[in-house]
């Protein structure tokens, strides 16, 4: 038997509880002309008042008003109201229950209202198996019956009754959801997914496990091994599944579950069921696995910044220490010179007494090149980042396809050589090299004796893609998070 819909007592009691809110009375339990007329038949006010009653429970929440039920004060007052019966009249209705059941059957026969038999649950039962297909919230199927049983005038028999046709429904598209990813696959593809619950990666860890387990550093090995997994994913021969758009919310389902099932929990599934929750889960671990790969060459890319202005630091800092050294040496040939002026003694003598003509002009070059304004150059410590990028950088680019903008076509141009090149600089760069995506502050490095330096040419081109990716003028067409960053 299906199991239950998901829900707590709370939630299962309110489905058809009586409206206890002056708005939700006012919505649901306002009579017109013709009720008052029909009710207006009964001949004693209790009567009248139970007439009232039943027939509004029967509209909303769509039962019989139970035996002895205990009604919401602001209920009773504002349909006795309508009536013009006193509310304390129920009192005496309540004692005949022949009275109710007569009632009833003229409620029924006045207002178009039928139970449900086996023709209208079949006929619902259909109607729910298409509404299941594009569902998988059984909480929120279960209302929309609720309310298609209102609209019928079909009196709901109690909650219980339709939370097992709900569930039937649900369980019924979810067979015949697997059924169909199923018969997609061919036997190679079947034994290619049953493989990865019992291939073992690193000793005890399946290879299901290796899959789904996040990076934990960053570094250039870390990335190849989310490349990895990528080409094993796509290896899996999924891509061909197709999936209907009304089905996509129990894919999403099945892929939920398959992220934090076992490997062993997933083995004792019946074949149907396993192959979809894999091919979903693959899909879901394509996904965000590519999400993982692009956050992190873009994490890869900003340690690199991170380590030149470090780098640059040093370096300023240095030359520092040097300039104070420098100063004090310019400050005693300056001293020697005015002492030997002042005495008439041999002025060369004794500037170069303190150092030689070479090192003094030296000096002057550097502290005159040094009180130059401009600002502190972080590309040019860039390049011993470069061997990081000859690692991983073409691998990377050739296991996406990318789409961007159109301003982006210089530098999917560029992107396209670096996987030609494939790292290996026995090729050498094309002679229409494109250069339109380079930004500013890589030109003074970009040309070394008339030529491109491709060592800046292919940093700039990968620090530009990583810029580009972020900003969502370049994306993955399988990443979530770039395909949000591109709409917006």
């Amino acid at each position: 038997m299906p199991a239950r819909i998901p829900m707590t007592e709370r939630q299962r009691a309110e489905l058809l509880a009586l409206p206890g809110t002056e708005q939700e009375v006012v919505r649901h339990y306002s009579l017109d002309d013709t009720d008052l007329a029909l009710i207006a038949r009964a001949r004693t006010p209790a009567t009248r008042l139970g007439y009232a009653l039943q027939l509004c429970c029967l509209r909303y929440p769509g039962r019989y008003l139970r035996r002895g039920e205990v009604l919401p004060a602001i209920m009773l007052d504002y349909i006795a109201e309508q009536v013009d019966v006193d509310a304390e009249a129920i009192a005496e209705f309540a004692r005949r229950g022949p009275t109710r059941y007569e009632q009833l059957a003229t409620i029924k026969r006045n207002h178009g209202f039928r139970d449900l038999s086996h023709p209208l649950r079949a006929e619902l039962g259909a109607w729910l198996d298409d509404e299941a297909v594009a569902l998988t919230d059984g909480q929120a199927l279960l209302e929309r019956l609720a309310d298609r049983m209102r609209t019928d005038r079909i009196i709901i028999p109690g909650a219980s009754v339709i939370e097992r046709m709900v569930a039937s429904a649900l369980h019924q598209a979810d067979k015949a959801f697997a059924a169909s990813i199923h018969a997609q696959l061919d036997t190679a593809s079947r034994q290619r997914l049953d493989a990865v619950l019992a291939e073992k990666v690193h000793d005890q860890q399946s290879r299901l496990s290796w899959l789904r387990a996040p990076p934990n550093r960053v570094s250039a090995r870390t990335l190849l091994e989310l490349l990895d997994k990528i080409d094993a994913i796509r290896a899996f021969g999924i891509d061909e599944v197709s999936v209907p758009d009304a089905a996509w919310a129990r894919m999403n389902q099945l892929a939920r579950e398959g992220v934090r099932l076992t490997a062993q929990a997933l083995q004792q599934m019946t074949p149907p069921r396993r192959m979809a929750t894999l091919v979903a889960t693959m899909r879901e671990l394509e996904a965000t696995t590519t999400d993982a790969a692009l956050a992190m060459f873009g994490s890869l890319v900003g340690r690199a910044n991170l380590r030149a202005r470090k780098r640059l630091g040093e370096t300023i800092l240095a030359s520092a220490d040097q300039g104070r050294e420098r100063l004090v040496r310019i400050a005693a040939v300056l001293e020697a010179m005015t002492m030997a002026l002042r005495k008439g003694e041999n002025v060369e003598a004794a500037v170069t007494s303190v150092a030689g003509l070479d090192l003094i002009e030296a000096d002057a070059q550097l502290i005159r090149r040094s009180t130059k304004p401009g600002r502190s150059d972080v590309v040019g410590e860039l390049q011993p980042e470069y061997r990081v990028f000859k690692q991983i950088g073409s691998r990377f680019l050739a296991t996406f396809a990318f789409d961007g903008r159109k301003s982006t076509s210089s530098l999917r141009t560029a992107m396209g050589i670096l996987v030609d090149l494939g790292g290996n600089w026995r090729k050498p760069l094309p002679i229409d090299v494109p250069l339109g995506h380079i930004e500013h502050r890589w030109r003074r490095h970009l040309f070394a004796d008339g030529k491109i330096d491709r060592t800046y040419w292919e940093l700039a081109t990968y620090f530009a893609v990583a810029s580009a990716v972020a900003s969502g003028d370049l994306w993955v067409p399988t990443s979530r998070e770039c395909t949000v960053r591109s709409k917006t």
